[in-house]
């Protein structure tokens, strides 16, 4: 073989073991980096292009905050399970279809209706969620409005009101009274007939029955509500009236935190990427082993780099 041709000759080297992935990865920090980085700015670009949800809350407060009503024992703790019970009046669909007729087209934006007590207390919570801050505190309002309206028109009423209701029924008690005693007029004159009518007795006792069973309903009725009244003077008002106490107002958005959630998921994924893309560049280096590199002999038998020649002619260098 003419010597100043070059040939191949066996590798001399064995071929190295690949790195651990962390090692792999420490070694190609630089496209590490490069990969979180676009990965973080990836998903904040996601987060940025979805719609932001503002919550508007509105607080709503159960029974009187006097003085005297709290000195009642078990005043408190009744007022803070009414709080629970009436949370419930709070609907996600009805709430959301009655907003329609008062939002308008804006009552589109909103995405949930919900209500909760707010520990420890006898104060309930009116949240609105939104796709507009506007939206979600006008319905805020409209809905924590709504149920103090609709819980104050079902409970007790003041004690001028229940008096203007006793007065009435004991008017009308007053007049079945007189037709009660009419009524017995008629059936005594009907059974003191020298020669009664059975028929006509008969229909001046149903008469008479009638008239008292009026009577007695309308009694109970008085009765009732006179014990209502003496309540509503003597006592405290009732627990179950509601009033606003917190307005309607925005308190919190999903921009930041989405923001945040979606940036570190993006991150994440692009450091498991690095770490993929490290371990398998390191695998392919290892299976690719030391190059090995001929170089031409001069007729002095020395390299052309100037170097001593070898066994084999050749010269290796590590890849």
């Amino acid at each position: 073989m003419d010597p100043a041709t070059p040939h191949a000759g066996p590798r001399t080297d064995d071929a190295p073991a690949p790195r651990p992935p962390l090692q792999a990865l420490r070694h190609r920090w630089r496209s590490a980096v490069a990969l979180v980085l676009a990965g973080g700015l990836a998903g904040a670009g996601v987060a940025l292009s979805l719609p932001t949800t503002y919550t508007g809350e509105a607080r709503v407060s159960v029974g009187s905050e006097s003085l005297d009503a709290r000195i009642v024992a078990g005043y408190s703790l009744a007022s803070q399970q009414l709080a629970s019970d009436l949370a419930r009046y709070v609907n996600d669909e009805q709430a959301r279809g009655a907003l329609r007729s008062t939002l308008g087209t804006a009552a589109g934006e909103v995405t949930g209706v919900s209500a909760s007590p707010v520990p420890e207390s006898s104060v309930i919570s009116v949240q609105v969620r939104a796709t507009s801050a506007q939206a979600a505190q006008e319905a805020a309002r409209v809905v924590s409005q709504g149920l103090v309206d609709d819980v104050n028109a079902s409970t007790s009423r003041g004690p001028e009101a229940l008096l203007g209701e006793y007065t009435d029924l004991a008017t009308r008690v007053a007049a079945q009274q007189a037709a009660v005693s009419e009524a017995q007029s008629r059936l005594g004159a009907a059974a003191g007939d020298p020669e009664p009518v059975e028929a006509d007795v008969a229909a001046a006792r149903d008469q008479l029955a009638q008239a008292q069973a009026q009577l007695d309903v309308l009694q109970v009725q008085q009765d009732a509500v006179g014990q209502r009244y003496e309540n509503a003077v003597t006592y405290t008002p009732a627990a179950s009236g509601l009033r606003v106490v917190a307005p309607a107002q925005v308190v919190d958005d999903d921009g930041s935190s989405s923001l945040q959630r979606y940036g570190l998921a993006g991150a994440g994924l692009g450091l498991v990427l690095a770490l993929v893309l490290a371990t398998w560049r390191e695998r392919r280096r290892a299976a690719a082993g030391p190059a090995t590199v001929a170089l031409p002999e001069g007729r002095d038998g020395q390299r052309v780099d100037g170097g001593a020649r070898g066994a084999s002619g050749q010269h290796s260098l590590p890849r």
